[in-house]
């Protein structure tokens, strides 16, 4: 087969079934509307792609693209420039030419921008195009909404996300909902099976923000094993401990224990946590309330990646659903290698966007739970990849 003809909806669809016949290295013949659609003719014989490709260089010597080229213009342009005065001015001295040399190399600092400038304006165009859809432009209001893909885009999901689905996914035919098919995707990649973890770990640890809602979800978590793990004689097994400077205030957490009947500690030295940990491991679950500022507290995070080897200690940080994804790029850079499971915070007071999703899911993230802030009354919900998923649909329209 050398030349192939394809119809369809838009430009992208048309252009991908040729790409998927011919090859990558198929060249288009021809484009035309036919009865509102768009008709591509396109070839993969060596002769039609090498006299496109000397048409493209033809017409690449007047186009745009040469100034982004390795042609040193420097050098082009001081020439022209000197080469310009000497005819106006006829100098022939030796003597003349030196002063006229330095005359231009002085005027062309002033008004001309050097290479080096250059080349940092055409690296800020190449990061400014890499997250750009290219499309028909003849096409592009009257095609773009059908086009899955770029529908996703528009909504805030990454590139790299997209790319990457659509690579997974290629196998896959007799899809009705693409975009639906995304959001499972995307949940399924992103859900972590937490209750496993609850029931499994003897110590939790949770960190996060200040305002991320810890001391709520401690709460949560506490009365979730309350109900499923420990019966009415057993409370004892089960401790919250508040772990933060002398001056912070848990008064929030104290009532959370009458509340509960459970007991709450408070330690500020990583020395007391550590000991205290070392005397009742294996004889209670602990639930460990992270204070922010303790965070950085000398030898804490070495601390916490050593224990969390040992699949008994886990992580769970909590991340509100405002954060941007600068936030959460940082907050997950810090705590990468202490195995962490994200729990979603304040659900109830405001909402998680594809962008932010996005950038969960480009950094291999496993989000665990899914909570509100306002109150400790209901059950804990656990994250599941169709809740997620509905949740991502309910957000895009």
């Amino acid at each position: 087969m050398t030349q192939h003809k394809v119809l369809a909806d838009d430009s992208l669809s048309a252009m991908d079934e040729i790409t998927r016949i011919l090859g990558k290295e198929a060249v288009i013949l021809k484009t035309q509307k036919v009865n509102g659609k768009i008709e591509i003719l396109g070839s993969n014989n060596i002769e039609d792609i090498a006299s496109s490709n000397a048409k493209k260089i033809n017409k690449q010597k007047n186009n745009f693209s040469k100034l982004f080229s390795n042609h040193n213009l420097e050098k082009d342009i001081q020439s022209r420039k000197y080469n310009n005065i000497i005819q106006k001015q006829n100098i022939i001295k030796n003597d003349d030419s030196k002063k006229l040399t330095d005359f231009s190399n002085n005027s062309f600092d002033v008004n001309f921008v050097d290479f080096k400038t250059f080349e940092k304006f055409t690296n800020r165009i190449e990061n400014l195009l890499k997250n750009m859809v290219i499309s028909d432009i003849d096409e592009l209001s009257k095609h773009n909404d059908r086009s899955f893909t770029i529908d996703l885009l528009k909504k805030g999901f990454s590139k790299k996300i997209v790319s990457e689905f659509r690579e997974k996914c290629t196998t896959k035919e007799d899809i009705t909902n693409p975009e639906l098919f995304f959001y499972h995707y995307l949940g399924k990649k992103l859900v972590f099976p937490y209750e496993d973890q609850i029931i499994n770990s003897d110590i939790l640890f949770l960190n996060g923000p200040s305002g991320s809602g810890k001391t709520t979800l401690s709460a949560k978590i506490s009365s979730f094993i309350l109900d499923n793990l420990l019966s009415a004689n057993e409370k004892d097994k089960l401790s919250i401990l508040n772990f933060g400077p002398k001056s912070t205030d848990h008064s929030e957490l104290l009532n959370f224990g009458k509340l509960l009947n459970l007991n709450i500690s408070s330690l500020s030295s990583l020395n007391e946590l550590i000991n205290y940990i070392d005397v009742n491991k294996n004889k209670k679950k602990l639930i460990i309330d992270v204070s922010q500022e303790n965070k950085n507290l000398s030898g804490y995070l070495d601390y916490l990646e050593k224990i969390t080897l040992n699949k008994k200690y886990s992580n769970l940080l909590a991340i509100p659903a405002s954060s941007n994804k600068n936030m959460i790029n940082s907050t997950m850079n810090f705590y990468k290698n202490t195995y962490p499971t994200i729990a979603l915070t304040k659900l109830d007071e405001t909402h998680i966007g594809a962008e932010e999703l996005s950038i969960f899911a480009e950094l291999n993230c496993k989000i665990g739970i899914l909570s509100g802030s306002r109150s400790i009354i209901g059950s804990i919900a656990f994250a599941k990849s169709e809740v997620l998923a509905q949740y991502m649909k309910d957000i895009s329209y």
